[in-house]
């Protein structure tokens, strides 16, 4: 016996069809765009991502010469903002074993968390800290578009 559908219900499914394919076709052609753009634009971990994020408030305000001044002095701490976020690695994941423990310690838990943010404290501290010397080395009409209000 053969299934008979009608035809309003047969057009209805194959546009409904038509919509959930172009819809699964843009998700994927917008995933390859992305990483096209982020591959071509240096968009990979050539600084650890803590680093680009310090920089960003200042790529708007100062010229690419400064800009490019203030990452060369800040490329010297990569070595050891890499190792600071191996530690973190580390602590999170000794942090993830002690709460899954059936009982867990909370001084020990605290103590990890505490840890953390000792450790984020100072890789934060040594960036803004180079960074605001470098800042502070470039000429004061450089430094002077810094202190204009952003328009975002």
């Amino acid at each position: 016996m053969a299934l008979s559908i009608a035809p309003s219900t047969r057009r209805a499914l194959l546009w409904g069809l038509l919509v959930v394919s172009l819809g699964v076709n843009a998700f994927f052609i917008g995933a390859s765009v992305t990483d096209m753009i982020r591959f071509r634009h240096g968009g990979g971990d050539k600084e650890p991502r803590i680093i680009r994020t310090e920089l960003r408030w200042l790529k708007d305000r100062l010229s690419p010469d400064a800009v490019k001044q203030i990452e060369g002095q800040l490329a010297t701490l990569r070595p050891d903002i890499v190792a600071r976020l191996d530690r973190l690695k580390t602590l999170r994941s000794e942090l993830n074993t002690l709460v899954a423990a059936p009982t867990p310690d909370k001084a020990a838990i605290d103590a990890h968390l505490r840890d953390i943010r000792l450790e984020v404290g100072a890789m934060q501290e040594q960036i803004q800290s180079r960074t605001f010397e470098a800042v502070m080395a470039l000429p004061a009409a450089e430094r002077a578009a810094l202190a204009q209000a952003r328009t975002d």
